[in-house]
């Protein structure tokens, strides 16, 4: 497995850190850490998936990424002993994580200058990726974001045998959050890629039938 944050590493140094984190179990719904708390350890990601989420300025609570095995997360605010979390991470179903404390991503940072460079270039990529969402939320229609968050997820739900539809366990709600779109063009979409047997609608889950389809839909 990869383990972002740590691949700067060689082999034997990765394990050795592996081996000191902490494991951590999460049951479905829980709440790893939430907005506002202190920044004190980085999560890996062994098994399950979590949704990250922010509140906005109404109260509301809005998913906008959804992390799975082998992902990084709560690494940046690393880089300041007083940062906080900006945002609150969810287990979506059973999960667990690998944490690291801050004091000992500190060790990591001046005893490997490899991790140091690596933080920088995390941080060059999340704003290249915001950038990128920036952009296409003010150039691209939003039945179109919705199509191409939804060819993501199946990548990140993607575990079943081949042909075999890939079943993505989020309501139609959260598919709009992800996609930044209203829920009534959020439903319309989905119903209209139900209509062409893309995908059938669940309560709670929506079952790709055609993922590749669904992918050539995203591309355009």
């Amino acid at each position: 497995m990869e383990w972002g944050l740590l691949e700067a590493l060689p082999a034997e140094g990765r394990r050795a850190v592996l081996a000191s984190s902490r494991r951590r179990s999460f049951a479905r719904g829980e709440v790893v850490f939430h907005e506002g708390d202190p920044a004190d350890t980085v999560h890996f990601v062994a098994e399950g998936r979590l949704a990250v989420r922010r509140s906005t300025a109404t109260g509301d609570t809005v998913t906008f990424s959804v992390l799975g095995r082998g992902d990084a997360f709560g690494e940046m605010a690393m880089l300041s002993p007083q940062a906080h979390r900006t945002s609150t991470v969810v287990a979506l179903e059973p999960a667990v994580t690998l944490s690291l404390g801050f004091g000992d991503v500190q060790r990591l940072r001046s005893g490997h200058p490899a991790v140091e460079r690596l933080l920088i270039e995390l941080l060059a990529d999340r704003v290249a990726r915001l950038s990128d969402l920036l952009l296409e939320a003010l150039h691209v229609p939003a039945d179109d974001r919705v199509v191409r968050r939804l060819s993501e997820l199946c990548i990140r739900y993607g575990t079943a045998p081949d042909g075999a539809p890939t079943v993505i366990p989020l309501t139609q709600r959260e598919i709009g959050e992800l996609a930044g779109a209203a829920r009534p063009t959020t439903n319309r979409v989905l119903r209209q890629l139900a209509v062409e047997r893309v995908v059938v609608l669940h309560r709670g889950s929506i079952e790709v039938r055609d993922p590749a389809g669904l992918a050539r839909r995203a591309a355009v």
